[in-house]
């Protein structure tokens, strides 16, 4: 029931939201498209005519003017004439120009356009091949345009209805009529060779151009023609056309626009019965693909539904197949992960109390080897703590006769002693502290351990040690100098301490370029650690030599401290065995001299 419950409400809403998108298309098409068609060619309008002001007021040639005039008017299927304060024409294409009906070819094969400004002749009566005969006047100085004033075909006579008339260049006006004053009669015979096709649009322009312009002609005298963009209709044609008239400023030139709205009615009304029959078969399509949609989106989510329900039961045993990407795929997904969880519930229940137990284990050792620290520092700090009480017991009770002033330095060496421990165990633990950060910078390995040498020479010194190096170049790394120099002066001090006198201390600084680090080694000659002690030296409180001899001192805290150093460099580190003694190392990233500032 669920199932088709589901299957319904997708149909349903598919369809509905079709019909919905489909209708306030339509809706807003019928009530918005023709006033912006309108409002847009109004603009066109205007801004071709501002153009045309500028151009003129630019003074560019007459040629430039014309050809974008003429250019707009193809564009934008508009007539546009300029004509002066008397109307006479001065820019755009003459109406003599414009309105031609057909063309004769004369038996010496010469041609001309017959034209008619008022279309007064049925000229639908004139077909190709018609042979005909024709009075009328000439029109322009190439004799090409002639204006009928009676037509002859076979026994028929066709005649306008009233004396015809056109404005072109050359005209004059009075107050009855327009007469050319310089007309030339012609009778032409011979044969239609062409006839423009049928536009009813072109002749509705024409007829409101004619129109208005006659209106011009008889506006009483010293009557302004007012600028106005405006809608007239043509009842030969029954077409809106768009008319513009303006005058421009600081001259006598005044622009006539005429363009045909015939096209936003046309394509109006083709839409409209091309909308019901769209509508028809989209809505066919439409249910068709909702009926699709919603069996095919119903089906997994009743499928999940049945395995939900499993889950539910604690049967884990059949799973969703993934067939897509999709959310409906991701959720397949999800249902089958929660089924497997579920499944595996008791087995990580079994495993997490392994794992507590482990550590559980882990946190005793832990224990153990804080008691185990405990213990070490309470050794470390009881033998010093010792000998200064039996010192000064001895001092106090006379005991100590003479000179008391070694004793007061044995006392003294036993607290420097305690205040090294006590700061090299404040220093494990601010570097074991993850709140700890590094003050990282550049700084030169070399020039470090200079440093650490010229502080301890005289310690090398007392046991005749050679210590040799040799630097090549400066070794630029990234790390924290303080720290490293601490790294550098603990490793420096044990090899002075742990080698033999009269030997030897290597030191050198190598360039790994494969891996971008400088790797400092350290080895100091005729003394080995053996395999077992060489891998616990890193050891807080571990002694290579086991006696309390003051020879070799230390607080067995010092490769500890080396050791957190270098891990929080992210360091490789390490000490071994060589021919000659025993090597520590440790490395570096190296930095590029050019990034160094100069």
């Amino acid at each position: 029931m669920r199932k088709r419950g589901i299957a319904y409400k997708l149909f349903l809403f598919h369809v509905v939201l079709f019909a919905a998108i489909f209708m306030i298309q339509i809706i807003f098409q019928s009530i918005y498209f023709e006033p912006y068609y309108v409002y847009t060619k109004k603009q066109n309008m205007k801004e071709f005519v501002r153009t045309i002001e500028s151009k003129i007021n630019n003074h560019e040639s007459t040629d430039s003017i014309n050809k974008y005039i003429t250019q707009m008017s193809e564009n934008n299927n508009a007539i546009i004439s300029v004509i002066d304060s008397h109307l006479q024409h001065r820019y755009g294409s003459p109406l003599n120009n414009n309105y031609s009906q057909f063309v004769v070819r004369t038996k010496n094969n010469r041609e001309y356009k017959i034209v008619d400004d008022f279309l007064s002749i049925e000229y639908k009566k004139i077909n190709e091949e018609d042979s005909i005969s024709i009075d009328g006047v000439l029109l322009d100085d190439k004799e090409s345009l002639v204006l009928p004033n009676k037509i002859r075909i076979g026994t028929r006579i066709l005649e306008p209805a009233q004396i015809s008339s056109i404005f072109f260049e050359g005209i004059t006006s009075s107050d009855q009529n327009i007469v050319n004053a310089q007309p030339k009669s012609i009778v032409i015979e011979g044969k239609v060779v062409s006839k423009p096709a049928e536009n009813k649009s072109f002749t509705a322009q024409k007829n409101v151009l004619f129109k208005e312009m006659f209106g011009m002609m008889n506006r009483e005298e010293g009557q302004s023609i007012p600028n106005q963009i405006y809608t007239v209709r043509d009842t030969q044609t029954d077409i809106n056309c768009l008319v513009l008239t303006e005058n421009f400023e600081g001259t006598n030139l005044i622009v006539l626009a005429v363009t045909s709205l015939q096209s936003v009615d046309e394509v109006i009304g083709n839409l409209n019965q091309y909308y019901i029959i769209l509508f028809v078969f989209t809505m066919i399509i439409v249910i068709m693909i909702a009926i699709i949609i919603s069996k095919t989106l119903s089906k997994p989510l009743v499928k999940m539904s049945a395995i939900a329900n499993q889950i539910a039961n604690q049967n884990f045993s059949e799973k969703y197949i993934v067939k897509s990407k999709d959310e409906l795929g991701q959720m397949g997904e999800a249902l089958n992960k929660i089924s497997t969880n579920l499944e595996q519930k008791i087995t990580d229940l079994v495993y997490a109390n392994e794992q507590l137990a482990k550590d559980y284990e882990i946190q005793m050792k832990l224990k153990e080897k804080e008691k185990e620290f405990v213990a070490n520092v309470s050794h470390e700090l009881k033998t010093p703590l010792t000998v200064i009480n039996g010192y000064i017991k001895g001092i106090k009770n006379g005991v100590y006769e003479g000179n008391q002033l070694k004793y007061y330095d044995a006392i003294l060496d036993e607290v420097d002693s305690m205040t090294e421990m006590i700061q090299e165990m404040l220093d494990i633990s601010r570097l074991e502290s993850p709140n700890y950060q590094l003050t990282e910078s550049t700084f030169d390995l070399w020039h470090i351990f200079l440093k650490v040498y010229d502080k301890f020479k005289a310690m090398a010194d007392e046991k005749e040690l050679k210590v040799l190096f040799e630097i090549d170049e400066e070794a630029y790394v990234w790390g924290d100098i303080k720290r490293i120099e601490q790294v550098i002066t603990n490793l420096f001090v044990n090899a002075v301490k742990y080698t033999p006198k009269n030997s030897h201390i290597n030191i050198n600084i190598i360039n790994n370029k494969s891996i971008s680090k400088y790797t400092f080694k350290i080895e100091n000659e005729n003394t080995h650690i053996s395999d077992e002690e060489i891998e616990r030296i890193w050891d807080p409180f571990y002694r290579i030599e086991k006696s309390r001899n003051k020879e070799f001192g230390g607080t067995g805290l010092g490769l500890t401290v080396v050791m957190n150093i270098l891990d929080l460099h992210h360091s490789s580190y390490g000490a071994n065995n060589t021919q000659m003694g025993v090597e520590f190392y440790f490395d570096l990233s190296a930095v590029s001299l050019d990034s160094i500032d100069p």
